[in-house]
């Protein structure tokens, strides 16, 4: 059992850790410069805390996120996973990760176009998400050793051979706190953690023997989760480490290359290789893993059996290629104002429910009164 606790560990990593999560900390280290702890502690909190504190508050529904949303009533337990999963989905994360993967791909072979790549890709994705069970141990057994074990190269060569880190100018302990919560904020792993929680729960309940509790259920998904959440911490603080310590290497490029251009001056040209994998398979896990649940809770909620999953998969692939086209900056320009609106309220009613674990009205004031306060304020402010 503690070997499966630490691979289905190693598979929550894996998901989460996946497009934004490898742009937003070297964005916060090239920033924070020697104030790079402080911007990371704004990071743990945002990026970490919250969004495994949204995987406990649905594991106390017992994975069951339906039951988790309904207690806003209004049918929300339809309209607001339908929201929340078509951004993480074919609509939002999963071509943004497609995008982010072909920037890794692209330093390796410049020839190769978009959206050559993105077919591709999204063929392997679609390929491994046929199955539940089966996704989550090609993510844990192969695709989190490659990942781990070139970023951890990475990160290492980076270290042992960092230069003297610059001195901020522009921001003080607040300022660098603040970039912190706010880039943690973009990563949206909130919203993923919600259906990941479901998703670790059913796959924990199909390798137990029958007849298992709902309370050991939860303790080995805890723990399972603690383990990925401390490995997503250190990937975190390695890579803010290395965007402050390289702040002159990647002054001048774009968000998505600054991973690639650290690891081509630390690495020489046979580091292409290396950015591809680990970005390559990064994106992958998170991509699969999201247009598994995209697709599922389609098939659920039109009501359509079991061999029709297949079909619903391959349509949501299909609207993640095509999304994919866009580029990381078009994609992006579509996720901000809408998770500027209803990130604020989730926040606020996954920390009423851990405080509230039975249906209260409070946790329907905070949501629906921090919600209708963000739409004001981005319709007339």
């Amino acid at each position: 059992m503690r070997n499966s606790i630490f691979l289905l560990g190693f598979s929550i990593f894996a998901m989460f850790f996946g497009s934004g999560n490898l742009v937003f900390p070297m964005q916060i280290g090239s920033q924070c410069l020697n104030l790079w702890q402080v911007g990371f502690l704004g990071l743990l909190i945002s990026g970490i805390i919250i969004p495994f504190a949204g995987v406990f508050a649905i594991k106390r529904y017992h994975g069951s996120y339906d039951q988790f949303f309904k207690e806003l009533g209004f049918g929300a337990n339809i309209i607001i996973p339908l929201i929340l999963l078509s951004l993480l989905g074919s609509f939002g994360v999963v071509p943004r990760c497609i995008t982010v993967a072909f920037g890794g791909f692209h330093v390796f072979d410049p020839s190769i176009p978009l959206w050559v790549f993105s077919l591709i890709f999204s063929v392997v994705f679609f390929l491994v998400g046929l199955k539940d069970t089966r996704m989550l141990n090609v993510i844990g057994k192969f695709m989190t050793p490659v990942k781990l074990a070139t970023l951890l190269l990475i990160v290492a060569v980076g270290v042992i051979i960092s230069p003297a880190m610059p001195i901020t100018t522009n921001y003080t302990y607040s300022s660098a706190f603040e970039l912190g919560l706010v880039q943690g904020y973009q990563t949206m792993d909130l919203i993923a953690g919600f259906f990941f929680a479901s998703l670790i729960f059913k796959h924990i309940e199909q390798q137990c023997v029958e007849g298992v509790s709902h309370k050991v259920i939860f303790w080995i998904s805890a723990k399972a989760s603690l383990i990925g959440a401390s490995v997503i911490a250190l990937a975190y603080c390695g890579l803010v480490y290395l965007g402050a310590s390289y702040v002159d290497v990647i002054a001048s490029v774009p968000p998505t290359e600054m991973l690639p251009t650290i690891t081509k001056h630390l690495l020489g040209k046979y580091s292409t290789i290396v950015i591809a994998l680990a970005m390559g398979f990064s994106c992958l896990a998170t991509a699969t893993a999201l247009n598994n649940l995209y697709a599922d809770f389609l098939r659920n909620t039109l009501k359509l059996r079991s061999e029709f999953f297949p079909w619903v998969l391959g349509g949501t692939t299909i609207i993640s290629f095509a999304l994919s086209l866009l580029d990381f900056k078009g994609i992006s320009a579509l996720l901000t104002p809408i998770l500027v609106i209803i990130y604020p309220g989730l926040i606020g009613y996954t920390l009423a429910s851990l405080i509230y674990p039975k249906p209260h009205l409070v946790k329907q004031i905070i949501f629906y009164g921090i919600t209708c306060t963000m739409i004001i304020f981005k319709l007339f402010i």
